[in-house]
């Protein structure tokens, strides 16, 4: 069997060297940090929010949600600015897990995200809501190949 042998030579850092030693000690410290706590959808969960908003100020004067679909939400400028901009995820607003039009009696609509990760949908679940917000969402539900989990408030 042959064996690996690796001599490490003592570093001295004073003066110079360990200045330097400490800066990129530094670097790669921050570096880690903002790897580890970066989230590049961080925002997703307030422009849906905004979205939901934006839907609800703009149907409050109607009767139900009659029309609203995914093309009507972009086409009316609804959707939170973004939002769309996510395009491996795919967005769909209106009725049930499709998007479907609403009818004139349909008094809720659905925003869906198809393809988000595990981390993101964990996330959603988990952040705090304001009041405003707890009396206008009613249910997150969240499936997957092993099934379906559903929040329920209200």
């Amino acid at each position: 069997m042959d064996k690996l042998y690796i001599n490490l030579r003592k570093i001295k850092l004073s003066g110079y060297n360990g200045i330097i030693a400490a800066f990129c000690l530094l670097i790669v410290v921050a570096a880690l940090c903002y790897a580890l706590m970066h989230n590049p959808y961080k925002e997703i969960h307030g422009q849906i929010l905004r979205t939901a908003d934006n839907i609800r100020k703009y149907y409050a004067d109607r009767p139900g949600y009659w029309k609203l679909s995914t093309q009507s939400a972009i086409d009316d400028r609804l959707t939170a600015n973004g939002l769309t901009d996510h395009k491996e995820f795919e967005l769909k607003i209106g009725i049930g897990e499709n998007g479907e039009m609403a009818m004139p009696s349909d008094n809720d609509f659905d925003i869906v995200l198809n393809g988000l990760n595990k981390s993101l949908c964990i996330g959603l679940t988990e952040a705090a809501l304001s009041n405003t917000e707890q009396l206008g969402i009613q249910k997150i539900t969240l499936i997957n190949e092993n099934g379906t989990t559903e929040f329920t408030w209200g």
